[in-house]
């Protein structure tokens, strides 16, 4: 079997899991939006115990559910996929002039399938069973394991009185959460070894581990009833280092094990091992390359490309291109639970936009490398939705870069607000227009249709004392909003600005949109 054809073996139940993964996620993020909107009560102290208690026996179904999915997923793959794996050595049979035993009647094979399948059953509930978060420590930088209900009362707990106490807002709740959920991903601790892995990396391992356990079984017994103890190993690109020596290459059983280490975690058929081996008869069989062609191959994956002033062999760069997939999944997620949680627009944006940088980085990269892009390997978490900024979304986030750098040139000009380009212009029809205060105080000499049109003409508005009055400033005029009161309470013309209003002004054009 190839890579591909391995990996492929298991990305439905890692698919499985994965959802099981964000369906959490989300119902965290859910009920800390539900008990973020109703702190101003002792709601979340009277419902916990209740809320915490369906939570619980929400999750229990879930997990139910995932098993379920992941046994009937295992199911077809020990019928349909070990199936083609026993029938694929029926070409060396008739070369040998020999009948190959019908599957369902090859005991020894069948007993080890059932036996394989009850452990991979016992597997996935353990996996689901000890399921938590890993969380670093900010102080000491430490990873402390936190079982997946223990998780979700503390985090509910502590979002509840950081909304509450006024220390944090929800938004800035929201995203810590958010952050330290798909920094973790739910993983499958092992608490006596401290081992931990994402749960579907420990779901998508547990499958394919049983799988090669039968796949060798078939081989080595295909090769006792063809009279061979010669097996080649398969090849594929990018092989770890410590692989690379015997891949490609045929050996007696004995040198599986002393060579390529058959049997150990770091060997032949070990962790995340995609090699194969397949029984091999002396002048019969004819090998896929030679010792020449796999000596060449080596030596040109191991002459190492540059990428922004870093090297890369081949296998250094598949491992980055695995890393930066990671990386973009964990976004995903953390724009879908961000989007669930209700956060601000502009959060939202920003997260999109974060996606849409890594996956341009991913795509540079993997055309530099000469690594054809696996796009399938980001999406196979099963999210649906838009995580690229949409034109609309693109638009405003460049606008909010804007208001950043006007801010910022405000605050040193010691003018204070919330500054935005091309304000959404609030309708003032039915306000009140402060002609005493505009004209009589201030001799202004400005009447409400002009003070109406200088809103309209504006191009940035300062918002301030928190939402209390948005000002409005245009190239011909200056306008100030009472929202509290709905009053229009001042406006000015252009040849009465004072030296703040020329500095708005300044950096308006200087930021305008029509700028470039």
């Amino acid at each position: 079997m190839t890579q591909g054809e391995i990996e492929k073996l298991a990305v439905k139940t890692g698919n499985i899991f994965s959802s099981l993964e964000i369906r959490i996620m989300m119902d965290i993020v859910r009920r800390i939006r539900e008990a973020g909107f109703a702190t101003a009560s002792a709601y979340w102290q009277i419902s916990r115990l209740q809320r915490l208690g369906l939570a619980e026996k929400d999750i229990r179904e879930w997990i139910q559910n995932a098993l379920k999915a992941s046994n009937e997923e295992m199911e077809k793959v020990f019928s349909d996929e070990v199936y083609e794996q026993y029938y694929s050595h029926e070409r060396a049979y008739k070369l040998a002039g020999m009948q190959q035993i019908p599957f369902d009647e090859n005991v020894p094979l069948q007993q080890m399938v059932k036996a394989v399948k009850a452990q991979l059953q016992g597997e996935y509930k353990n996996i689901s069973g000890s399921m938590g978060f890993a969380i670093r420590d900010p102080a000491s930088g430490k990873l402390q394991y936190s079982p997946l209900m223990d998780y979700y009362r503390s985090t509910m707990d502590q979002a509840v009185i950081d909304i509450r106490s006024g220390a944090f807002d929800y938004n800035t709740v929201l995203k810590r959460t958010v952050g330290q959920m798909t920094a973790s991903g739910i993983r499958y601790i092992d608490y006596d070894s401290g081992h931990h892995d994402r749960v579907d990396v420990a779901a998508r391992r547990a499958i394919l581990t049983g799988f090669r356990q039968v796949q060798a079984k078939i081989n080595e017994q295909v090769a006792s009833q063809l009279g061979t103890d010669m097996y080649e190993v398969s090849y594929h690109r990018g092989a770890r280092p410590t692989h690379q020596p015997w891949q490609g290459r045929v050996y007696t059983k004995q040198q599986l094990t002393d060579i390529c280490g058959l049997g150990t975690g770091p060997g032949l058929l070990g962790w995340n091992c995609y090699h194969d081996y397949r029984p091999f008869i002396p002048g019969v069989s004819v090998r896929r390359y030679t010792d020449e062609q796999l000596d060449r191959m080596n030596r040109e994956e191991n002459t190492p490309k540059t990428y922004n002033g870093k090297q890369y062999t081949v296998y250094e760069a598949l491992q980055q291109q695995r890393k930066m997939e990671r990386v973009m999944r964990a976004q995903r997620q953390k724009i879908k639970l961000l989007e669930e949680g209700g956060a601000d627009e502009q959060e939202i944006i920003a997260a999109k936009a974060r996606y849409q940088g890594k996956m341009q980085t991913y795509k540079d990269f993997s055309e530099k490398m000469d690594l054809p892009g696996q796009k399938k390997r980001i999406m196979q978490d099963g999210l649906s939705g838009k995580f690229m900024p949409t034109k609309v979304e693109q638009k405003i986030l460049e606008e909010s870069e804007i208001n950043d750098k006007i801010k910022t040139e405000l605050s040193e000009a010691k003018i204070k607000g919330v500054p935005k380009i091309n304000p959404e212009k609030v309708d003032v029809s039915e306000f009140t227009f402060d002609t005493a205060h505009i004209n009589t105080e201030r001799e202004h000499g400005v009447t409400r249709a002009e003070a109406e049109k200088f809103i309209k003409e504006a191009d940035i508005s300062l918002t301030r004392w928190n939402g209390r009055f948005i000002n409005y400033y245009g190239p011909n005029g200056a306008t100030y909003v009472d929202m509290e009161n709905n009053n229009i309470r001042t406006a000015f013309k252009k040849e009465q600005f004072d030296e703040p209003t020329l500095k708005i002004r300044e950096v308006a054009e200087k930021y305008g949109t029509n700028k470039g």
